[in-house]
């Protein structure tokens, strides 16, 4: 009977040491990741001066440091190349813009040289890892304080100042961490339920509400874009938003650790990948919100429901990503969006607004991109 409860108690000893170990190395292992992202966020550099003066650097014009990162995930989108460039190099100087194309089919590289000429750009071939990777490694090759998610198959606005628009947003509300410029839900947005149960651009409800002017009067925004104006802008709070545009805080989006790799294998479509940032944001303390970017797709059709095989995977990684959503959800605080909502103002006239945005940002369907475009 002693040799058994002895037995016992040296069990019970060994599991108490297993778990106290077990501890430690998780408490390890999460130090070690803050750590990770604080480098990735802040290169080293180190402190050294030298004694007597030497001259300033003269380099090639590369910003180490640029305001916003556009990352452009494309797959056999060479043809919408010289669009996507020219409009996103309109947007903002070069010393505030990075652009960075992944390649993914890794034929088309050669267009996209020919057209990224600024000392911030960069192309990356890769063998079809699909978009939930691509914006992972990229956002990590990333300089820039904001990344702007964008897909080969984007439509950009003709008027150059969406963007502009868009960071004034993330000046005048600090807690906001991702802004969608598309659509926005408050409930899993499944393939049969999407465009009923979302608030955005047509076909979509339109934005209900508006984000006031500054309090006093003044709309100038301060800040490394320009002071941007920003009057009454269509725009709210949701608990997600649909991929493309995205334009998200990098260092919210590295703390929250990027779009969960197991939403879909490599070269598979990462049905939900925006959900689940979402309200992973939420989750830690970032706001997310919605506003017309006047951004389109479709340029050249949508070439993963086209292919049967790769319709099928959408459909089966809609369905399981979904649920897992759906179980994220339940834990989500949708106080916390309402009490959100509540320091803005209720739209008069939402359809109007929607179609005074898309008028003022120079918003293009997917088969007229090409108009205005400067040879």
């Amino acid at each position: 009977m002693s040799s058994a409860v002895a037995e016992m108690g040296a069990n019970t000893s060994e599991l108490l040491r297993l778990l106290h170990a077990e501890r430690a190395l998780r408490e390890l292992a999460e130090s070690d990741a803050r750590r990770a992202t604080q480098l990735l966020l802040q290169p080293r550099r180190s402190p050294w001066k030298p004694k007597r003066k030497v001259a300033v650097c003269i380099g090639s014009g590369h910003t180490d440091r640029p305001l916003v990162s556009a990352i452009v995930q494309t797959f056999g989108d060479g043809s919408n190349a010289r669009q996507l460039t020219t409009r996103l190099h309109a947007t903002l100087p070069a010393a505030q813009l990075e652009v960075i194309i992944n390649d993914d089919s890794g034929r088309d590289h050669g267009r996209w040289l020919a057209l990224l000429r600024q000392p911030n750009d960069f192309v990356v071939s890769s063998p079809n890892i699909h978009e939930i990777r691509a914006y992972n490694r990229l956002a990590r090759l990333a300089r820039g304080d904001f990344l702007l998610l964008l897909q080969g198959d984007h439509c950009l606005p003709s008027k150059a100042d969406w963007l502009r628009q868009g960071l004034a947003i993330f000046r005048r509300l600090p807690h906001l961490g991702l802004l969608g410029g598309q659509m926005g839900f408050n409930q899993v947005p499944t393939r049969r339920i999407a465009e009923n149960v979302s608030w955005g651009a047509a076909p979509c409800h339109p934005i209900p509400l508006l984000l006031p002017p500054r309090a006093g009067g003044g709309g100038a925004e301060g800040g490394e874009a320009g002071g941007e104006e920003l009057g009454e802008v269509p725009f709210m709070f949701v608990a997600g938003v649909n991929i493309g545009p995205l334009l998200v805080r990098r260092a919210a989006y590295l703390r929250a650790g990027g779009f969960d790799e197991a939403f879909s294998c490599a070269g598979e479509p990462g049905i939900q990948l925006d959900t689940e940032l979402s309200l992973q944001m939420w989750r830690r303390g970032y706001h997310v919100g919605l506003w017309y970017s006047g951004v389109s797709n479709g340029v050249g059709g949508r070439k993963t429901r086209k292919n049967p095989a790769q319709k099928r995977v959408r459909l089966r990684n809609d369905e399981v990503n979904g649920r897992r959503c759906k179980r994220l959800l339940r834990d989500h605080d949708a106080a916390a969006v309402a009490a959100a909502n509540a320091q803005l103002r209720d739209a008069r006239d939402a359809t109007a607004a929607r179609a005074q945005a898309s008028q003022d940002r120079g918003a293009l369907d997917a088969n007229q991109c090409e108009v205005g475009l400067v040879e």
